[in-house]
């Protein structure tokens, strides 16, 4: 019993201890654990990166990186001037050390704490203050310059004024470094001085410059393509309202031509070249990485056409300018073949402003603009007096005016005494007034009014996280009364990189753009061009004058037409509301490896309005007499079409669509080989829904209701009006890959690869597909040793692409289009139309071509230019055929053309003079294309509508560029009759022929064969900065405005001083005919001398003098020209200006556009780049100012 109690108290007493042994090892593992952690939070490494930042700031750091807290007193920080910081896997400790040395603080760490305690002064290091400022060459301040202690990390960086002060311990010498983008770096020694001054040299030539594709970007040094980028800041024009207007004379190898004046007006864009006949020859927009669609569904031929895109612009058009940053254009296959089939046209990228590291500025751009409006004195039109002595001589040639003259004009008053309404006293007083009156319709239509836009932005921010956020405001009036644009827009930008791994950019975009203009029956400027101005605009009561020109339905009225009333009563107007969203993540994967998705989703809607009141010229044609002539009671207002009421036609589509993009890229530099690899999807959808519809018997007075009388004219013309549906949409599925090498900075191979799958095309799978690629090559020459001595070379490169591009048109479809309408009244069964013809084996436009191109960097950056050469060779190119009307349609496309452009383009930039005072630059860049269509079967048009479109410059013609316009050939003048004579194809001199049966000339293509620009910009001290912009373009012909009218002479036109030269007797040696009289033409023919020169055989159809004289050679001109595009001064408000004003900057400009235009003297003084608009370019003078917070 005794060792059983014995052995239970011992194992007790094991127990116990084992329980303490435990206790024990637990304690030490939590002692070492703790003495671990201590060790690891000691050893933690941190990188830092900051600018002008706290103590408290800087501390706070090193907390969100390595979770240690800080303990100390505000009073021990708060004297510490701010500093800068740039550590890179710094040990905490170590770095608090340096940072603090010299500043009367130590740092102790206490388990998982640092202390920062107050050092007690002794006589330890004096500490001394460096003071000094940064200026340029031109003793403009530097600020933001970065001011280090050399062999540390401590530094500043420099004020608005330029001013560093730095704080340290006393040495006997210092080496500083400062550092500036775009300036060459530099040491100084500091000995004690007070003050340092330090100027920095420029070193534009070794900034990396970069290139941005809307996929990547790159440096230039690793792209072998054709690109070239400008900054939206040396080319912005004040007072226009896109960008697209700005482009002309800019960029080598696009051609920018103008299509009118007026505010909203869109312009031509080719780049290198057409590379389709009926498809979109427009280039593509690309707006930070995502193709921007049409607001409104615009078929290739609308696009293509001179006012397609009247009062809604181009895709571009919503984009504020002073919210871009640079513009890039991609111009070969190599640039391209990402694009996959929207690239043939060539593509132009726009990269917006973002977010800069700092504090927050706030900057105002603001302009006003004086329009100019035309004068006569521009023109060689007639006077007064000249057009009643015009009139005299024709009435003394017994010309006959095809109906009795009415009106203010003299042949009216010739027939008022001739039938002795009027006695010869009164004839004759009524002629001085006529002679005298030269009403100025210019002035009457046209204005000189001031407009103005607004621009306001911030940004700012951090490492992190930054910013950019605009507002802007637009009222732009164009010179013609009635032609007004004014939008609104907004953008937010930020850019976050959330840590070494992740970040993204996110953008939101807003605009809103009204712009009114024109019905179809009102030109300003051809109105005032072309109407006499013996005849007024008000009647002596002040009520407008009409003038009757038509005869009306009833046979004995005629309508009276007033451009001003009709101003008044008639017009167009849209409304485009567009809103983009932007998401573009950037993730980290593995070194070298990284994630890119971009998301972009965009809407719009646009509202049109066409309307004519009951009152205006348009509705009074169609009732068939004057407003308020006739009465419900009056058969005249039964048997009208449209008794009652105006019309207007409203439209409203809705525009949607995505674009989805996943690119992996890898990208590593081995030795000197450097490689860049990307892979990635896309997929894109935009899908377009509208209505439009026309109703009549509008009463806009009384809440903009539809009141139609249903007579049975108005039945049987307008009955079946219905409204028109829009609902298509187009999406596209895409792969792509990117991949470039450049082995030691000096041979470089760039390839893209790209797969595209639409609806569009494809109902045969083999034709669904088009991949496009490309590759190019680079020998960056100037890095090689041989050429290491030549130290006036700065850059010497060779490059050469080659690639498959494509094209599509948006008309084509390999299916069946049905459209189905209203139901049959017998059956029941809804009634169909065929709307498309189906064409299975339709195929993907493709354009393969090759460049080759050499830049060049000379002097210290000072002459820098590129030269190109290119050919592109189009194939498939979808073809328009009319078929039997039996197949419900008329048209069916197809593959069957081929076209080849050729040619080359280049640009030099000199920097003639840069010292101390003075900067002077010039620049010029040029492009020639030269265009042939290889192949084009039309077999299928009729002799006639051949002819007629070789006259309009629409036929492809084998042999020949595109836009290849022709002409009857002219004979001269005859001297029996002097009318025009014509050479027929047989070479007989003939009056009147069938048009097939004429000669004709090919007098040139409509596009010009070279176009480009140059510019020159002086500056003295960086503060007064004059600059002038010129355009050109040669190689292009237009015809002139008609030379006849019609077969008379209308007495309400105004005429070309031209007719003053004209034939008037025989012997007369002149190019200017007769006025034609078609009594004495048709007595002339039927004589024996006559006959010879009719060999039209009585049959109908047949052209007469007067059409084929305006449709001849001797009507064709040059379209040549020479622009002076803008005269710019700049002044730079001085630095001590504006401290006083407590602002950052100030800019205050004047500019001028559109000072002159040097044509063909056939012109007389028409601009031939906007022949036939409504609004002519015409001078503009604006004042500007930038003002920044």
């Amino acid at each position: 019993m005794k060792k059983s109690g014995e052995c239970k108290g011992n194992l007790r007493s094991a127990q116990k201890i084992f329980r303490v042994m435990k206790m024990m090892c637990f304690l030490m593992f939590v002692l070492l654990v703790q003495v671990r952690g201590d060790v690891v939070a000691q050893n933690q490494v941190v990188s830092v990166d900051m600018k002008n930042c706290s103590v408290e700031e800087f501390l706070r750091e090193i907390k969100e990186q390595t979770g240690i807290r800080f303990m100390y007193k505000s009073e021990y920080v708060e004297a510490i001037p701010r500093f800068d910081v740039h550590a890179k896997e710094r040990q905490v400790l170590a770095l608090l050390d340096e940072v603090f040395a010299g500043k009367g603080i130590k740092c102790l760490y206490d388990n998982g704490v640092i202390v920062l305690t107050k050092v007690q002064q002794q006589k330890g290091p004096e500490e001394v203050v460096i003071k000094g400022v940064v200026k340029d060459e031109r003793e403009q301040p530097l600020p933001g310059v970065t001011v280090l202690i050399k062999g540390t990390t401590i530094g500043v960086a420099t004020d608005s004024k330029g001013e560093f002060s730095l704080t340290t311990v006393k040495q006997d010498s210092l080496t500083l470094l400062f550092s500036f983008i775009g300036m060459k770096s530099r040491e100084v020694k500091w000995t004690g001085q007070k003050m340092l001054h330090v100027v920095l040299q420029d070193d534009s030539h070794d900034m990396e410059e970069v290139v941005v594709t809307g996929y990547q970007t790159i440096s230039r040094r690793e792209s072998a393509s054709a690109i070239s980028t400008v900054k939206a800041k040396d080319i912005m024009v004040q007072g226009v309202g896109s960008i697209d207007q700005m482009l002309q004379g800019r960029i080598p190898g696009m051609m920018v031509l103008n299509t009118s004046g007026e505010p909203s007006a869109t312009p031509k864009i080719r780049i290198r070249g057409n590379a389709t006949i009926n498809g979109n020859k427009s280039p593509v927009w690309v707006v930070d990485g995502v193709i921007l669609e049409q607001d409104v569904p615009f078929t290739a031929s609308d696009i293509n056409s001179e006012d397609a895109e009247y009062l809604i612009g181009n895709a571009i058009a919503g984009l504020n300018p002073q919210d871009i940053e640079t513009i890039t254009v991609l111009k070969d296959a190599s640039a391209t073949a990402i694009y996959g089939v929207k690239a043939a046209n060539g593509v132009i990228v726009i990269t917006t402003k973002k977010g800069v590291v700092g504090r927050p500025v706030i900057s105002y751009n603001g302009n006003l603009t004086l329009n100019t409006r035309p004068s006569y004195k521009d023109y060689h039109r007639m006077n007064s007096q000249e057009r009643v002595l015009f009139s005299r001589q024709l009435i003394e040639s017994n010309m006959n005016f095809g109906r009795v003259p009415t009106g203010e004009t003299y042949e009216a008053a010739y027939e008022q005494l001739m039938s002795k309404q009027i006695s010869q006293a009164e004839f004759e007083q009524k002629v001085e007034t006529l002679q005298r009156r030269n009403t100025d319709w210019f002035d009457l239509l046209f204005r000189s009014d001031v407009t103005h836009t607004h621009a306001l932005n911030v940004s700012g921010g951090t490492e992190a996280v930054k910013y950019y956020v605009s507002a802007g405001y637009s009222n732009i009036e164009g010179a013609a009364r009635g032609s007004d644009s004014e939008k609104f827009s907004t953008l937010a930008k930020v850019d976050v990189e959330y840590n070494e791994y992740l970040g993204f950019t996110a953008k939101i975009d807003y605009a809103t753009t009204s712009n009114t203009g024109y019905s179809s029956v009102v030109n300003p400027f051809d109105y005032a061009y072309s109407t006499t101005r013996t005849m007024p605009a008000y009647n002596e009561d002040g009520s407008y004058y009409m003038s009757y020109r038509a005869a009306g339905s009833t046979g004995r009225d005629y309508i009276g037409y007033n451009i001003l009333k009709e101003l008044k009563n008639t017009g167009k107007s849209s409304k485009m509301d567009d809103f983009n969203a932007l998401l573009a993540l950037r993730l980290k994967l593995w070194k070298g490896l990284k994630y890119e998705g971009t998301f972009s989703w965009h809407t719009g809607n646009t509202n049109t309005r066409d309307w004519a009141t009951a009152q205006s010229y348009k509705v009074t044609e169609i009732r068939g007499y004057e407003y308020g002539a006739y009465t419900e009671y009056d058969p005249e207002f039964s048997d009208s079409r449209l008794p009652y009421g105006g019309m207007l036609t409203q439209g409203s589509t809705r525009k949607s669509g995505y674009t989805l993009r996943n690119m992996l890229s890898y990208s590593h530099l081995f030795g000197v080989h450097d490689v860049s690899v990307s892979a990635g999807t896309e997929a894109r959808r935009n899908e377009y829904k509208g209505v439009s519809t026309t109703g009549y018997g509008w009463v806009p007075e009384f809440g903009e209701m539809f009141s139609p009388v249903e007579t049975s004219s108005y039945i049987s013309t307008y009955g079946g009006n219905k409204p028109t549906n829009t609902n298509s949409f187009t999406q596209v599925a895409s792969f792509f890959g990117i991949a470039s090498y450049c082995y030691d900075n000096r041979y470089v191979f760039n390839a893209n690869i790209r797969s595209d799958g639409s609806n569009k095309f494809g109902s045969d799978p083999k034709y669904r597909w088009l991949p496009t690629y490309s590759f190019a090559v680079k020998w960056i020459a100037s890095n090689e040793s041989f050429l290491e001595n030549a130290k006036w070379i700065n850059n010497l490169s060779f490059r050469g692409s080659y690639g498959i591009q494509g094209n599509i048109h948006e008309s084509a479809t390999p299916y069946l289009i049905v459209t189905v309408g209203d139901r049959d009244g017998v059956t029941g069964l809804p009634i169909s139309k065929i709307s498309k013809l189906p064409n299975p084996d339709l195929r993907w436009e493709k354009t393969k071509s090759w460049n080759a191109a050499v830049d060049f960097a000379l002097f210290d950056g000072r002459v820098k230019g590129g030269f190109d050469i290119y050919r592109k060779n189009t194939s498939d190119l979808i073809m328009s055929k009319q078929v039997a009307a039996s197949t419900g349609q008329n048209v069916l496309y197809y593959n069957a053309g081929k076209m080849v452009n050729k040619g080359f383009e280049g640009f030099v930039n000199l920097g003639l003079v840069n010292n101390r005072d003075w900067d002077w630059r010039f620049g010029f860049n040029f492009g020639r294309n030269v265009n042939e269509i290889t192949l084009a079967n039309r077999d299928d048009l009729s002799e006639a509508t051949v002819v007629d479109q070789m006259l309009a410059g629409t036929l492809a013609v084998e042999g020949q560029p595109i836009g290849s316009m022709y002409a009857y050939r002219f004979a001269g003048i005859n001297q029996d009759n002097g009318y025009p004579l014509f050479y027929a194809k047989n070479g007989q001199k003939v009056h009147r022929a069938l048009r097939q049966d004429l000669e004709l000339v090919h007098c040139g293509s409509i596009f010009p064969k070279l176009s480009g620009g140059f510019d020159t910009q002086v500056t003295f001290k960086k503060v007064l900065s004059l600059s002038l912009n010129f355009a050109y373009s040669t190689g292009s012909v237009s015809r002139l405005p008609k030379f006849y009218d019609s077969y008379t002479i209308d007495p309400l036109t105004n005429l070309s001083d031209e007719w003053l030269k004209c034939w008037k007797q025989a012997g007369d040696n002149t190019i200017y005919p007769a006025p034609y009289n078609s009594t004495d033409m048709k007595n002339y023919l039927a004589t024996e001398t006559g006959s010879v020169y009719d060999i039209s055989e009585g049959i109908s159809g047949h052209s007469d003098p007067y059409n084929l004289y305006n449709d001849c050679d001797i009507r064709v001109a040059k379209a040549d020209f020479l622009k002076l595009k803008m005269v710019a001064l700049s002044y730079s408000v001085p630095q001590n200006v504006l401290d006083f004003l407590h602002i950052s900057s100030m800019l205050v400009r004047f500019q001028v556009t559109n000072l002159f235009t040097i044509a063909d003297k056939k012109w007389k003084g028409l601009d031939p780049e906007t022949n036939g608009a409504n609004i002519p370019a015409l001078p503009t003078y604006s004042f500007g100012i930038n003002v920044s917070f």
